[in-house]
């Protein structure tokens, strides 16, 4: 809209005065888009070009004067309006398509120019009066006043009291003093002061290569680039630096453009005169410069330019250029050649430019040839200067103030590069052997492009917010601020690196990061699926630069052991192959990090166990197995596993034990046998002293019951609750299993052509009731026959174990398909059909030949005849009567009597351990 208005002005203020010839130059609709402008923005826009605000309002009605009569410019139809918006839109497709622009010629550009033309502006002392000129005379003294004196055609100026003065020819100082003079000596007493008034108007030609070539009428004072903003400037084929003025038929005047936009001289910016003739030839030759260049552009060449000539047109090269490998594209007998050129040298600079060469000036390498990089755990990560024989405590000068807290002391690492991006070899150290004997055999004498990698103790992690801010800050960048941002307050880097690695694997499961961004862009929320993908591509990123980018190395301190090293294995796994050193080995077992870590220059089995962090306590010291894969050039057997067994205890004091490390070593660290570090059962309830008991191997329920003293005379044993974590582990599995059984039969059902009572959204609203519920992990136990040591009954315990012994239990509870469930004070003369009629009898749907008990001890009593038939004897105290629903009443799915049994036992066991 502005660039528009801006067009539109450059119209009005080159009008005709004449209201007619403004109603032919500005449509209405060209007046109404200034109008929808802001007042302000008129205003603004009217100071710019030097006119009165008021006079655009009245062009619309035909009234009113837009310029001086002394304006430099002429007037502009619409046509050549509608010519130069096209020029315009011609030009921003071109700068979209990322053609070369041609230097210079923006300069005429009417959307970006602020050419305006002034009528009041000073007159050099050399200006030649004319006819039309006009003089303002201002008389003081005796007489005060002021007259217009108007240069006539026989070029005198008339002055009452003094007569005819001829002064055109004269330049403007010598008019004025002899104006002066002249006054003093006629009249007595008064003094004058001259200045320059309205100019003459001169006609012109701007010919050749203009934009708009014609005839124009400008002020006396226009100079050769005026007329060349009047005429619109140079056209796409015309010269910048070979215009020429011709006056009477010769050359009075060769403007090179360029000598002004390159330079700022303007020594052959004339003035023009009275018929002078613009000529603009046509350009003759053009090469262009790209790369790294300050100007990057086509430029206009003469017969003696050179490259070095041309390279400076370009403003020379930017701070990242690389000028010995520079490439000329150049046509050779209307052939295409590419020379490789070593700018830097003055013989290659004097090589002459010619029409259509293609300078291309290539960027250095990212690469620092004396850099050392430090990261991890380290109090100021970052890129460091190489110096010759410079060694680890050069950097690292003190633990307590150059390294972090958490920083492991006895393992450190080295990266080496001879080759940008390549390793040549990895080493180890101790950061503390190197820190307590400077220059020793752990201080390592660095070389250039080394990455020293400090580690955490173990697998730990250093104030992981800044981290997790990092991901937030990066991913909000790539979505739209509408979407929901809640899932970017979690805990993004939890698990980070096992995600990446996840996906690593198979390539299809992968994010296409276009797809991603557009997923982004187009919804207002993201799936989990997508916000995974965006969170992934980030972690992927900063694992890929954390050496590379100095913003991501700083977040190397938060990166935990094995996400350090994450970059470095994945390399020497790319870079692995028969004829070099680089290779893998692995520990497993009892250290604090398992897993895979690069084999580093004369390895030992004591330096595999500290980059693994060290064993733990649970590590069987005395023995560990390490396998060997040795390579055999026999076809019958092309590899043989070789397993050697070691001290660990001996290898820690320096024996034979501590033996080298091949490539594909894999450690196994046991652990002491029946080691575990937490092994706690919990009694509550009716026991005489309930609590958390620490446990041994092989210990039984009856010897922890012992320990706890035993029951109180109030307890409920026959309704005691054992609960083990690895039952509820399984039953969580069947769990899983019985609701995806469920989900296939509801889904086969709602398919096939047969009726049913239940519907699919009420059978999905059951499933779903049903994965809420949390499996109790119940063992049955018989803890009376426990307490009297029976070892038919006894039992192991284990760690995570839990016995709860509620309080006596005098009642039977009656649930299901009755008409009001509930509990009812247990009597040894009451049967089950009388228990049901205290429920109030059984309902319509309920299935009177499955009815079961559930045991105060977690067990089902199955009957071996008609329940109606069951003796008194059968029940006990603690029981509960489940009369199930008759599932082939309402649906013939046979898993429901499962789903209701389920629910049932659930919540028998939840009550029983909320009792007490």
């Amino acid at each position: 809209m502005l660039k528009f208005v801006k067009c539109l002005f450059l119209a009005l203020i080159v009008a005709l005065p004449q209201a007619e010839a403004l109603a032919q130059a500005i449509s209405p609709a060209m007046l109404e888009q200034f109008r929808l402008l802001p007042r302000a923005e008129q205003e603004r826009l009217a100071r710019q070009y030097g006119i009165d605000p008021a006079t655009l309002q009245q062009s619309s009605t035909g009234t009113g004067t837009l310029v001086d009569k002394n304006s430099t410019v002429q007037p502009l139809n619409q046509p050549r309006l509608e010519a130069e918006l096209a020029a315009q839109q011609i030009q921003a497709e071109k700068i979209k398509a990322g053609e070369p622009q041609r230097f210079g010629l923006n300069l005429f550009d009417a959307s970006i120019s602020t050419f305006a033309p002034v009528s009041v502006m000073p007159v050099p002392d050399n200006y030649i009066l004319g006819v039309d000129d006009q003089l303002t005379l201002q008389l003081f003294g005796k007489q005060n006043s002021e007259l217009i004196l108007t240069v006539s055609r026989d070029g005198t100026v008339f002055i009452a009291d003094v007569g005819p003065v001829t002064v055109a020819g004269l330049g403007f100082s010598q008019a004025r003093d002899l104006i002066v003079s002249k006054v003093r000596q006629a009249m007595i007493g008064v003094d004058a002061a001259v200045s320059m008034g309205a100019l003459r108007t001169i006609n012109i030609f701007v010919v050749g290569e203009a934009k708009f070539p014609g005839a124009y009428a400008v002020s006396a004072l226009t100079s050769v680039t005026q007329a060349l903003f009047v005429a619109g400037g140079v056209s796409d084929i015309g010269s910048l630096r070979n215009i020429s003025v011709k006056r009477g038929g010769k050359t009075v005047s060769q403007f090179d453009l360029y000598d002004l936009l390159l330079r700022g001289d303007n020594r052959n910016d004339i003035h023009l005169q009275h018929g002078d003739v613009v000529f603009i030839a046509p350009v003759m030759a053009m090469a262009e410069v790209k790369g790294e260049v300050k100007r990057p552009a086509l430029y206009e060449l003469q017969a003696n330019d050179t490259l070095a000539s041309l390279l400076n047109m370009a403003g020379g090269t930017s701070a990242g250029a690389y000028p010995r490998a520079a490439v000329l594209e150049r046509f050779d007998n209307n052939l295409r050649s590419l020379q490789n050129l070593d700018l830097t040298r003055k013989s290659v600079q004097q090589l002459p430019a010619k029409n259509g060469d293609v300078l291309r000036i290539a960027a250095t390498s990212d690469q620092i040839a004396n850099q050392i990089v430090v990261a991890g755990a380290v109090a100021r990560p970052g890129f460091y200067a190489w110096q010759q024989n410079s060694r680890f405590t050069d950097l690292i000068r003190h633990h307590w103030s150059d390294l972090l807290p958490t920083a492991d002391l006895n393992y450190a690492l080295i990266v080496r590069e001879n080759t940008p991006g390549t390793i040549s070899e990895l080493l180890h150290f101790s950061p503390a052997r190197a820190l307590a004997q400077p220059g020793g055999s752990d201080d390592l004498v660095l070389a250039p492009r080394d990455k020293i990698l400090l580690f955490h103790y173990a697998d730990q992690t250093f104030d992981r917010s800044k981290l997790n801010k990092y991901l937030r800050d990066t991913i909000l960048t790539k979505i739209d601020d509408n979407q929901d941002q809640q899932w970017l307050m979690r805990d993004l880097s939890a698990g980070a690196l096992e995600k990446v690695l996840t996906t690593e694997l198979p390539p299809s499961l992968v994010a296409e990061p276009e797809a991603t961004e557009k997923a982004a862009a187009t919804k207002t929320s993201l799936t989990k699926q997508q916000q995974d993908d965006l969170l992934l591509d980030e972690l992927k990123a900063l694992y890929s630069d954390i050496f590379t980018s100095n913003d991501k190395l700083q977040l190397s301190p938060q990166l935990s052991r094995t996400e350090l090293l994450y970059p470095v294995l994945r390399q020497v796994k790319l870079q692995s192959r028969v004829d070099n050193n680089l290779a893998l080995v692995s520990v497993t077992g009892a250290v604090r990090v398992p897993g895979e870590y690069p084999l580093t220059t004369g390895a030992k089995v004591v330096d595999l166990l500290n980059a693994a962090g060290g064993l733990n306590d649970a590590t069987y010291i005395s023995r560990a197995e390490l396998s060997r894969t040795v390579r055999h050039n026999s076809q019958s057997n092309g590899i043989e596993v070789k397993h050697i067994n070691l001290n660990l205890q001996q290898a820690l004091n320096g024996s034979d034990d501590n033996i080298a490390l091949h490539n594909r070593d894999r450690l196994n660290v046991f652990s002491t046998p029946g080691w575990e570090d937490k092994r706690e059962v919990v009694i509550e309830g009716e026991v005489r002293f309930p609590g958390t008991y620490i446990i041994q191997q092989g210990e039984t329920l009856s010897q922890l019951i012992a320990r706890a003293g035993g029951v109180t005379d109030s307890a409920f044993v026959f309704g005691a609750v054992f609960t083990r974590e690895q039952v509820k582990e399984k039953e969580i599995m069947q769990y899983a299993k019985l609701v995806e059984q469920l989900k296939s039969d509801v889904a086969t059902r709602a398919l096939s052509a047969e009726r049913s009572n239940v519907s699919p959204a009420d059978a999905m609203k059951m499933i779903q009731e049903l994965e809420k519920l949390q499996p109790m992990g119940r063992l049955v136990v018989d803890l009376a026959q426990v307490m009297a040591s029976n070892p038919a009954y006894d039992l192991t315990v284990e760690h995570g174990d839990r016995l709860f012994v509620p309080r006596t239990n005098r009642a039977i509870t009656v649930l299901g398909e009755v008409q009001h469930a509930g509990t009812h004070r247990f009597d040894d003369s009451l049967t089950l059909p009388q228990y049901l009629q205290l429920a109030g009898g059984l309902r319509k749907r309920a299935d009177d030949e499955r009815t079961y008990v559930i045991r105060a001890d977690g067990s089902v009593m199955v009957p071996t005849s008609s329940w109606f038939s069951v003796s008194r004897s059968q029940l006990k105290p603690g029981d509960t009567i489940i009369v199930p629903l008759d599932t082939e009443y309402k649906d013939n799915l046979s898993l429901w009597s499962q789903v209701t049994q389920i629910f049932y036992q659930t919540a028998i066991t939840i009550a029983a351990l909320n009792s007490f």
